[in-house]
């Protein structure tokens, strides 16, 4: 490549015009003439012209542009360097409309006056600042089509003269056959290229099919492969991989040759070339055909990238088939860009095939010898385990000779023969030694004769022997080929078995615990009583009974004493009932009556009143005194006509009645209590359709100080309340799917929607200046689920700054005595992570004033149940009172809840409650209102003088700061 010259013509300075002579012509040609001689290359063909135009006829501003149709421009090409400030004057490019028609049909363009040229004008400015007024566009063909465009500019168009134009022509008639020189040696170059290539690919046929035939197993066989193909052909990476079974995009290469380690320098570049064979042979792989393919984004006729895996140009995949099946690829790495001819394609391939073969050849040796150890050891450890089974195992030709015996067998019928001495005797001698080992011989010769003569296999047939034992015996015959060789005896000793299966059927129907009757036998003796009560036209009574309050039995004394009060329990029972009647278990502390041969319900209220009596009465184990009750429901057939499982289903209901009316008592089925049931069912699917289809809302109501400020100040928080839509009914507010809030699978997602659903209102608070703290009621069952905090932390990453104003959950008086010990555990977790914890609808549930003092919550809601009637009944007040005292000494907080009236505020004010909640403050509202009514918050002016002492309270606590 030619180095710029300073040569003022081509910097830009005007020489004298001078006309030129026509030895300078003569000189020029000569020039022109030689370097057609040198077969340089086009870019350095063109540099050479330029610099003899500019040097023999001081042509200045002279230039060469290449066609390049796809884009419709001349891009230059020399001069490839450009003086600095002479960028204007050589454009990377002009368009194909500068061209007049003439100019591709192989005529100079002359233009004597550039600034009234059209298409010129971005170049005038140019023109005029070097002084340019003229120029001349002579054509370049090559094979008869113009293949660039020789450019000379000059401030005087005279220097353009016939014999200058003639030069010029002769210039660009010696470039063109320059060019066509160049094309035609590059031809025959890529042709003596081509045919090596293809030489030397059948050579490496060759090498490949000695190196399959030589090879001994399949690891060097891949290796070898890569090596003679890089080593020997010449090439820049040879690999070979195989599919994952698994993962289809997954290729684990087995043998690598080129660019397997890498310096930290080029590490990038062997991570991406590793990328390009990777999906090459994905390709090649999938498709079973082989690819080629650039190793660059840049594709092909473009140079590739430049780094240290470089010499990697080109990459050709072949799939490799391993009976007629594609188990992977090999990937050949070519340093140049045009390798891989049709030929060379046909070769490899070929080649693929006889590794394929190599590789099958070598597995089918692997497994042929593979089974042969295995058949080798399978028929050692057959013989093995045979002698050692527990089962008597004898095999006897179709001849008749013993061929196999085990110990066991000798054992099992008494043989004094050990089983090598057995072997290759007749069987003839067996038969004779069984005679006296069989309870009933003539009986069992016939049964086998009657076996050898159908020749069918037997399993599981039961022979008695003289001395009580049971022995299973199995018949198999044995056929190869579809002709028998002989047959195989197997006989185990089953007895224990079966005495075990006799006690196991017992154990089915009865109740290991207390002796009674399990649900199975329930049943079937329930199914017997129906029939017998409709041939006697009596009524049959059924009965579920549950003991009230038994996990505290196991809490205190264990479940090994729990054991023995439900045998004493159930001992009393049955010392009321018939022996007619019948007392099941059904399992836990659960039992099932059927009482028969009734009258009237009146004789079964009494009998129930007896059992419940009887259960009252205090039990003792251990010098602990347990006092126990009972719930019971009944239903009596035929006023109840259903079938056996409907009967205890209906006494089911009915005992879950009997709990819900407070325990320690009968009920009688009713049909609305299925209705109940059904409601309730519906209702739960209604709402985990509610779930999915987003039709779950919720509310918030304000929680405000008594005490409270106008504005942001007097609001303690927010409660949330939920609630579902409904598009007949509105929202249903939760008193009707209550049961549903604690199901066993819909508890968390419902409490991971109302903990994200709160989370979200109140990170939209913050981002509008409303610090509030939000509060959820969390049902028992997701308090204590293993992944409650898990659902915590997911709500609380997808909206952080909640806990820069924190928030509090509540849980109900039933939740920490579903299980005191664990919950007890997840409130001080709570705790410990900042979270506030409340216990909702105190005074209505099993909790006691106890719970408290032992759980680590924060305050109590007051329920509105006793709030509602704090002015007109006295024991509403005085169990307000009594709360609200008992929390303050505990250094708990309480808020009431439900307050309907500025009257019932001022009560609890005077009690000493300081938190209050209910429609006389706000009903609840859609989130989107909470901050303008937490602005417009104004509390009733008979609390003015309450504001007015939390204000000063709070003036001075900021003095004190």
């Amino acid at each position: 490549m030619r180095t710029p010259d300073t040569n003022p013509r081509r910097v830009g300075a005007e020489p004298e015009l001078r006309a030129v002579s026509g030895e300078s012509l003569y000189a020029a040609l000569s020039d022109l003439g030689q370097l057609l001689l040198r077969s340089l290359d086009p870019p350095v063909l063109y540099e050479a012209v330029i610099e003899v135009l500019e040097r023999r006829i001081g042509a200045r501003l002279v230039m060469v542009g290449e066609v390049d149709r796809a884009s419709g421009w001349f891009r230059r090409i020399a001069p490839a360097h450009v003086p600095p400030g002479m960028e204007d004057i050589y454009p990377e490019g002009l368009p194909f409309s500068v061209a007049r028609p003439s100019f591709w049909q192989g005529t100079p363009q002359l233009e004597a006056d550039l600034a009234h040229v059209a298409g010129m004008e971005m170049f005038r400015h140019a023109f005029t600042r070097h002084g340019v007024t003229s120029s001349i566009a002579v054509p370049v063909l090559t094979f008869g089509e113009v293949h660039a465009g020789l450019v000379i500019r000059s401030s005087d168009v005279d220097f353009f003269s016939p014999a200058m134009i003639e030069l010029l022509q002769q210039a660009a008639a010696n470039i063109g056959l320059g060019l066509e020189a160049h094309q035609q040696r590059m031809l025959l170059l890529k042709s003596f290229q081509h045919e090596a290539r293809q030489r030397s690919a059948l050579r490496l046929l060759s090498e490949m099919i000695k190196v399959v035939s030589r090879s001994r197993e399949e690891p060097r066989l891949l290796i070898d492969a890569c090596h003679v193909t890089r080593h020997i052909g010449g090439y820049g990476l040879a690999w070979i991989g195989f599919a994952e079974p698994i993962a289809e995009s997954v290729v684990q290469w087995q043998a690598r040759d080129g660019f397997i380690e890498a310096s930290e320098t080029d590490a990038a570049s062997v991570a991406s070339m590793t990328g390009y064979v990777n999906e090459l042979a994905l390709l090649a792989i999938r498709g079973g055909e082989p690819r080629v393919r650039y190793p660059s984004p840049s594709g092909p006729g473009e140079p590739p990238p430049v780094d240290a895996m470089a010499q990697v140009h080109l990459l050709l995949a072949l799939p490799l088939r391993v009976d007629e099946a594609i188990v992977g690829a090999f990937v050949i790495g070519a340093t140049d860009t045009d390798a891989f001819t049709a030929i060379e394609i046909q070769v490899f391939s070929e080649m693929a095939i006889e590794l394929g073969l190599g590789i099958q050849i070598q597995r089918a040796r692997v497994a042929r010898l593979s089974a042969e150890r295995d058949l080798r050891l399978n028929l050692q450890q057959f013989r093995t385990i045979l002698s050692h089974q527990h089962f008597g195992i004898l095999v006897i030709s179709e001849e008749g000779q013993v061929k196999f015996a085990n110990e066991a067998f000798c054992e099992l019928y008494g043989f004094d023969k050990t089983p090598a001495e057995l072997e290759n005797q007749p069987s003839s001698m067996i038969l004779a030694g069984l005679t006296d080992a069989y309870n009933d011989p003539d009986r069992e010769f016939l049964r086998l004769k009657e076996i050898l003569l159908r020749g069918e296999p037997v399993k599981d047939e039961e022979v008695r022997m003289r001395d009580g034992r049971i022995l299973l015996r199995d018949f198999t015959p044995i056929y190869i080929d579809g002709i028998r060789y002989g047959r195989i005896w197997n006989q185990r000793d089953v007895t224990a078995q079966k005495m075990h299966e006799a006690n196991v059927r017992r154990l089915a129907f009865y109740d290991v615990v207390t002796g009674l009757p399990n649900r199975r036998l329930l049943f079937e003796l329930l199914e017997n009583a129906r029939v017998q009560a409709t041939k006697e036209g009596s009524l049959l009574a059924i009965g579920v009974l549950d003991l009230d309050r038994f996990k505290s039995v196991n809490d205190t004394i264990g479940h090994g004493g729990g054991d023995q009060v439900l045998v004493e329990a159930s001992s009393r029972m049955l010392g009321i009932l018939r022996k007619a009647d019948v007392l099941a278990r059904f399992g836990g502390d659960e039992f099932a009556l059927v009482i028969s041969g009734l009258d009237s319900r009146e004789q079964l209220d009494v009998i129930c009143r007896c059992i419940l009596q009887a259960l009252r009465a205090p039990f003792h184990y251990m010098g602990e005194q347990l006092h126990l009750s009972a719930s019971i429901g009944w239903t009596l057939f035929p006023l109840d006509p259903s079938d056996a499982e409907g009967l205890v289903r209906h006494a089911d209901l009915a005992m879950y009645a009997a709990k819900q009316d407070g325990k320690d008592r009968g009920a009688f089925y009713e049909p609305a209590m299925e209705l109940e049931q059904l409601r309730l069912q519906a209702m739960r699917e209604r709402i985990a359709q509610a779930l999915v289809q987003s039709r779950l809302r919720l509310l918030f109501q304000p929680i405000v100080y008594i005490d409270g400020l106008p504005g942001l100040h007097g609001v303690a928080g927010m409660e949330a309340l939920i609630r579902l839509h409904d598009d007949e009914f509105g929202l249903i507010e939760p008193a009707n799917f209550t049961h549903v809030l604690d199901d066993p699978q819909l508890a968390r997602p419902i409490g991971r929607f109302v903990l994200n659903e709160a989370f979200k209102h109140c990170q939209a608070w913050l981002q509008r200046g409303i610090s509030i703290p939000v509060s959820v009621n969390i049902s028992t069952r997701h308090l204590l689920h293993p992944a409650f905090f898990s659902d915590i932390e997911v709500a609380l990453d997808t909206y952080p700054q909640v806990m820069d104003v924190g928030f509090g959950i509540e849980i109900t008086e039933t939740g920490p005595s579903m299980d005191h010990a664990q919950a007890t555990v997840v409130i001080e977790e709570c705790r410990r992570r900042g979270i506030r914890v409340g216990l909702d609808d105190f005074g209505t549930g099993s909790a006691s004033l106890s719970h408290i003092q032992q759980l680590d919550i924060e305050h109590i809601k007051l329920d509105q149940s006793f709030v509602r009637g704090i002015l007109s009944d006295d024991r509403n007040m005085a169990i307000a009172a009594g709360v609200i005292t008992t929390a303050r000494m505990l250094a708990k907080s309480v808020i009431a809840e439900g307050v309907e009236s500025l009257e019932e505020g001022d009560v609890l004010a005077s009690l000493g409650c300081h938190q209050l909640q209910g429609f006389s403050i706000s009903r609840p509202m859609v989130g989107e209102a909470v901050p303008q009514w937490v602005v417009g918050w104004m509390p009733p002016p008979s609390w003015s003088h309450l504001a007015g002492e939390r204000q000063l309270l709070m003036d001075g606590r900021q003095v004190n700061l």
